[in-house]
């Protein structure tokens, strides 16, 4: 479990896996039903709609080093595409676009309970009524007698597009978009989205108010002020320099009446009823007493005629109606006729809600507010695709509750939709102007105004709470490190925009709620209680990303029930009305591949045997694991049965979304002493020790991982404090937080972190060569590769081959945790424990941070530390003349290195290398038969020897 985790270096290197990838082999139960409309409840996601996607586009290139700062260029025209443009990706984002799905069934899988296909193809026979639509027929204009086939034959198309992705070819209808929408321009793809979404509401709100199911706006999407080039406000320290061309923002970042103490935070943006009064006013015609009903708003309930309630299918129905090609008639009738029910209460008073909500709160205008961010271009679709894909990288990383994220894109002729999940990304583009692309736009438009923060990617395990973060320069503005504004921020910025708000207002997580049923561990846990919830204090580490790990700590307390709420409030004299929190704890929240070996094998359950056998003293285990569900079972709803690749198919790696509850500990970079700093070391040893005993290696030792025993409390002698706490309504509730029993180890420290962590194999790999040098001679051969941990930290011969040779990795891992503490931990900061540690900056020298570079391959980088510390023996000189102030001796000292600190590297290092000599030179050796304890055992006399010099 990581837990008060801080990252020393920038952000170009992170825990790594490089096992061998098993996958799992998709299978539907059966075959789409006969009748080209099914029903949803029965239907798993058909394989067959599923293809790998196009390559990258042109114009995109993986970055090959560490981005620098440019100062950028302006770009008056936000429909500007610069041919000669070319844009550098991570390696991550690279490798995910290239490797990205096409699914058909896209549209209807994220939307299609909000917006059937039937619902979709009755508003479209309203928006041919009302001028937004027309349809041709081998060249012909139809008539409205003809609209009901069109709209038919378009439900068709997109029923089969979703399942067999073909459509039929026998008839050639042509659709053609309104000119007043935009469909010309790709860079006004919001105003397209906005009024097709309400146009469709307010057709639907007539016709179909049982489809509708009482939803309301809770979306909006708007255009930003943009400078291309300037992140949006709170972006990831490293995020792409850019920003979305538009966004859907909360209905509630949207408002009529304007605080008169921030007037100048606020700008006016019409909503779109008054862009659809102005360019289709015929669409009030038939509508006219849902407008008129907006304007002159009651309380009464309306809920319609029984006439109009005919017209509608049930609630979630979804995609079956066998007969939608006569209820289509009967509606064509009815406008006709105009023969309209007087709307209900609910949606007159979304539509007055949305047309007097015309000012945007520019302080909710920042990442972690954005539901869906989106990319218009004139006519490059592919652009679109990967600048959308950027943006929602850096939504997802500002963002720790999502469980997936969307993202629009549009051209002139082109809309598409994107969504990434741990699992990978998936893509579905269709054109605007046929059946199929019709049906599409209108579930697309109006299905992500009605959506909620669920459908839109929320995990439903967090609920959040309001908070807020003082402004800064608007290049600076990022939820990690903040920096000096560039010396040119002011020219380049002048007149592009008005000054940012004093604060941004947005949400972070509050509780997370885990279902009882879903618990792995511990095995013998009985409760009563349906649900744990924890309340969360602060979000220690995120490392959230598109796709993968997606690693998300937080500092926690469990709310206590029943007779331990009983017992704690006798005890600390608690009221009995006031509710109970326990821990601290921290709570990690990740997503784990099926076919590791530490799922696969389940290493908790087998760590958890040992230490309850006494072997295992110096690892933190975590006290409860909840597994909460697949992802592709979760979020894509496929079927899959775990085999291993064939030529034919279509394959993907699963993931599990897992909880982890631990003790929360200090690790390494909040030691106090010199003493407290090896005795972890040594306890780390201790833990490779034991972890060698129960048949299991760590293969992830880094600073992180390293934890401290002592709980050392800011007010140790305060075992309960009163907090105030949002318990969901806006409003704060005093609670008490009760500090849990210390979970104690025997030593200074220890591990703890088992995600990466596998079984010892029963036959060890064949001996080291003799010379460093043989590393580079020996034939590339196929062989799996066992690398895994984060990249600094990696044993040499783990980068150069890939083979795991268990127990020496980790040792040589942990010689580097102690030799990089030296350029990493100068003298220790004040104790905060168990609030949010310090956050530092510390800069390796060049030739330390080269270690960390993403950008080179595993074996280069090996080869560059086997020269560091084997070859050409740099390492001791090198740490004489680098290391920080606290691990010097006086500048009058020519041991450069405290006496204490060289005598423990020494000591360390011959543990687990050995000089030898022969005809050719000197050669260093590693001593693959290194005994963890005998490692201890050498540095626990040097700190014995140096107890009182210089550790205290």
């Amino acid at each position: 479990m990581l837990l008060a985790r801080w990252r020393p270096v920038v952000p170009y290197f992170r825990p790594t896996s490089r096992a061998p990838a098993f996958y799992g082999r998709l299978k539907t139960s059966h075959h789409f039903l006969t009748t080209p409309f099914t029903k949803r409840e029965i239907r798993l996601r058909n394989v067959n709609c599923i293809e790998q996607a196009k390559e990258m586009p042109d114009g995109f290139v993986m970055r090959n080093q560490p981005p620098e700062y440019v100062p950028p260029e302006e770009f008056d025209d936000p429909c500007l595409e610069p041919d000669s443009e070319t844009v550098e990706l991570d390696e991550s984002l690279f490798n995910w676009l290239n490797c990205r799905w096409h699914s058909a069934d896209l549209v209807g899988h994220v939307l299609g309970d909000i917006v059937s296909i039937p619902l979709a193809a009755r508003i479209t026979l309203s928006l041919l009524r009302c001028g937004v639509l027309t349809v041709d027929l081998n060249g012909e204009k139809l008539n409205r007698d003809q609209w009901p086939r069109a709209c038919y034959h378009a439900a068709l198309c997109a029923s089969l597009a979703s399942k067999t992705d073909s459509t039929p070819q026998s008839t050639d209808y042509v659709w053609t978009w309104a000119e007043g929408l935009g469909t010309g321009k790709g860079c006004h793809a919001e105003n397209f989205f906005n009024i097709v979404g309400m146009a469709a509401y307010l057709a639907a709100g007539i016709t179909d108010q049982a489809q509708l199911s009482k939803r309301t706006p809770t979306v909006r999407l708007t255009r930003l002020s943009r400078r291309r080039r300037l992140p949006l406000p709170l972006h990831p320290s490293d995020a792409q320099d850019d920003q979305p061309d538009f966004v859907a923002l909360p209905s509630s970042a949207f408002v009529s009446d304007r605080d008169q103490t921030r007037l100048n935070e606020y700008q006016e943006r019409s909503s779109a009823l008054g862009l659809i009064e102005a360019y289709f006013p015929s669409l009030f015609e038939p509508y006219s007493r849902l407008l008129s009903a907006a304007v002159a708003f009651t309380d009464s309930d309306h809920s319609g005629s029984d006439a109009a309630q005919s017209l509608s299918t049930q609630p979630n129905d979804a995609d079956y109606d066998p007969q939608l090609l006569s209820n289509l008639e009967e509606l064509s009738t009815r406008l006709e006729m105009n023969q309209l029910p007087i709307p209900p209460t609910w949606v007159t008073s979304a539509v007055k809600k949305h047309r007097e909500s015309r000012f945007l709160d520019i302080s909710r205008v920042c990442y972690p507010n954005v539901m869906v961010p989106g990319e218009g271009k004139q006519i490059d679709m592919g652009a679109a695709l990967v600048w959308c894909a950027i943006y929602m990288h850096q939504q997802r990383r500002t963002q720790p509750w999502l469980r997936f994220c969307l993202g629009l894109m549009a051209t002139e002729d082109e809309l598409g939709l994107l969504r990434a999940d741990v699992t990978g990304i998936e893509e579905c583009v269709f054109r605007k102007d046929t059946g199929r692309g019709v049906i599409e736009a209108i579930r697309l438009s109006l299905g992500i105004m009605l959506a909620t923060d669920q459908e839109l990617g929320h995990h439903p395990a967090f609920s959040l709470r309001d908070t807020e973060a003082p402004s800064v320069s608007e290049l600076d503005a990022t939820t990690g490190e903040k920096c000096p504004a560039p010396p040119t921020l002011k020219k380049r910025t002048a007149g592009a925009s008005p000054p940012p708000p004093t604060k941004y207002r947005f949400k972070e997580v509050n509780f997370v709620t885990l279902e009882n049923s879903k618990r792995h561990l511990p095995e013998s846990a009985v409760t009563s209680e349906n649900h744990t919830r924890y309340h969360t204090e602060y979000l220690l580490e995120n490392q959230s990303s598109l796709v993968g790990r997606c690693v998300r700590i937080w500092c926690a307390y469990r709310e206590v029930s029943g007779s331990e709420r009983e017992s704690l409030a006798n005890v600390h004299k608690i009221d009995s009305d006031m509710p109970i929190f326990i821990g601290p704890y921290a709570l990690k929240f990740y997503c784990a591949d099926i076919q590791s070996e530490a799922y696969a094998k389940d290493i908790l359950k087998v760590a958890q045997k040992a230490q309850d056998e006494g072997i295992i003293k110096h690892v933190l285990l975590p006290t409860d694991v909840w597994y909460m569900g697949k992802t592709l079972d979760v979020v894509r709803n496929f079927k899959v049965i775990a085999t291993k690749p064939e030529d034919t198919g279509f394959d993907i790696k699963d993931r599990e979304e897992i909880v982890k509850i631990s003790a929360f500990k200090r690790t390494l970079a909040q030691f106090e002493t010199g003493n407290e700093f090896y005795g972890a070391i040594i306890g780390v040893l201790k833990a490779i020790g034991e972890l060698q005993d129960a048949g299991l290696v760590h293969r992830d030792i880094s600073m992180g991982n390293v934890i401290l025993n002592d709980e050392k409390y800011v007010n140790p002698d305060k075992k309960c404090e009163h907090v105030n706490v949002d318990f969901g309504d806006g409003e704060s509730v005093e609670a008490a937080l009760v500090r849990r029993k210390s979970a104690l180890m025997p030593s200074s420290g220890g591990l703890h972190d088992l995600d990466m962590a596998a079984s010892i194999p029963d036959t060890s790999v064949e001996p080291l060569p003799s010379k460093s040098e043989d590393f580079a001679e020996e034939p590339e051969k196929e062989r799996p590769d066992s690398r895994t941990g984060t990249t600094p930290f990696m044993s040499i011969p783990l980068l150069l081959d890939g083979l795991q040779r268990p127990v020496y990795d980790d040792l040589q891992s942990t010689f580097f945790v102690l030799y990089l503490s030296m350029f990493t931990y100068d003298a220790p900061g004040p104790n905060r424990y168990p609030k949010a540690p310090r956050t530092t900056s510390a800069h390796w020298p060049a030739k330390v941070q080269s270690w960390t570079d993403a950008h080179v391959s595993m074996k280069q980088l090996g080869y560059e530390k086997q020269d560091f510390f084997e070859r050409k023996d740099q390492w001791l000189s090198f740490v004489k003349a680098n290391c920080l102030e606290f691990w010097k001796e006086p500048e009058s000292s020519e041991l450069g290195l405290k006496e204490v600190h060289y005598a423990a590297l020494m000591a360390f290092r011959r543990a687990i290398w050995y000089r030898f000599e022969d005809r050719l030179g000197v050669y260093v050796r590693a001593n693959v038969e290194a005994k963890p304890r005998e490692v201890a055992a050498a540095l626990e006399k040097v700190v014995e020897i140096y107890k009182d010099r210089g550790l205290s």
